[in-house]
């Protein structure tokens, strides 16, 4: 039975007046009895008498108003859960593999922050691409943004940005070297063992001995801050050290090999895209520098 019968019906005993229950409820009058007399048919029992121009609740109209403000409540309640529910199934969850991703992810976040589009978006940095790899298996991520290209026949990949990697030292350090262009003659801040950034410089560097890794990070942040400090030189993306080597404060050794990767969005392949989703994936679209045929794929599906 429609709730609104129950609704209407506790407006009216509340009030004791149809006209006025009809006014507050945005019924007309006709309509209102009409649903009075469908719970009076339903059960069998008179709701309400008529004396005069007065109108008198009958003791079933009591019992009944007990019972339907029991469930008028659990309604409520159930709308205002479903409605929580609702709005995280709007959230996206996103797996960023490396800091510098987060970086990238910045403008594409402010843009659908702008366009005002319903929903929330959280962000993960994972610590590799394996860990964001098993987020977009168990679910725990819808999308993910990483360096490299991911052998699983169950993820769909796009390419979105094209970035380079620069060997930097900073000022002072570079100072005290009398301005050596040499990057083995530093000591050197290095990203651990599996990082994506260790595996792109050591693929290209034809002498690995040569760089003498002082101490080892997980965390990009962590090494630009230990580079600044001047404890060593070191490759990081150059979209965390743009402001740092404009203002000055790290200088890069262009002679050294020169390193760029691609970031590329991914997602499962039997993710439903979610409003949401979609949206957020069309800005990535838009915002791409590589022809990576995310748009024609999400006017397709």
């Amino acid at each position: 039975m429609d709730i609104q019968l129950f609704q209407t019906f506790l407006q009216v005993a509340k009030l004791n007046n149809i006209t006025q229950a009809a006014e507050q409820l945005n019924f007309t009058q006709p309509a209102v009895t009409a649903q009075i007399r469908a719970l009076e048919d339903h059960y069998g029992v008179a709701l309400f008498e008529r004396i005069g121009k007065k109108l008198y609740i009958t003791e079933a109209g009591r019992e009944l108003t007990v019972q339907a403000e029991k469930l008028v409540g659990i309604y409520q309640n159930i709308d205002t859960a479903m409605q929580r529910f609702a709005a995280i199934s709007d959230s996206v969850k996103v797996g960023a593999a490396t800091t510098a991703a987060s970086y990238i992810l910045s403008p594409v976040l402010l843009e659908f922050q702008n366009r005002g589009i319903p929903g929330s978006v959280t962000v993960d940095i994972c610590s590799n691409l394996p860990v964001t790899l098993k987020g977009l298996m168990d679910n725990t991520y819808d999308i993910a943004v990483v360096h490299n290209k991911i052998a699983n026949n169950h993820i769909i990949q796009f390419d979105l940005f094209q970035e380079r990697l620069v060997w930097v030292a900073s000022r002072e350090l570079v100072a005290a070297h009398n301005h050596c262009t040499d990057i083995s003659r530093y000591p050197f801040i290095n990203f651990r063992p599996g990082s994506v950034y260790r595996t792109k410089f050591e693929e290209v560097l034809k002498d690995k001995e040569a760089i003498h890794s002082i101490i080892e990070y997980s965390d990009a942040e962590a090494i630009k801050r230990a580079v600044l400090d001047g404890m060593g030189a070191s490759i990081l993306p150059y979209v965390l050290v743009e402001e740092c080597l404009t203002e000055g404060a790290l200088i890069e050794f262009t002679k050294a090999p020169q390193i760029t990767f691609v970031m590329s969005v991914a997602f499962h392949k039997s993710k439903e895209l979610t409003p949401a989703m979609r949206s957020l994936l069309t800005i990535f679209a838009e915002y791409a520098q590589e022809e990576s045929g995310l748009r024609d794929y999400l006017k397709v599906i």
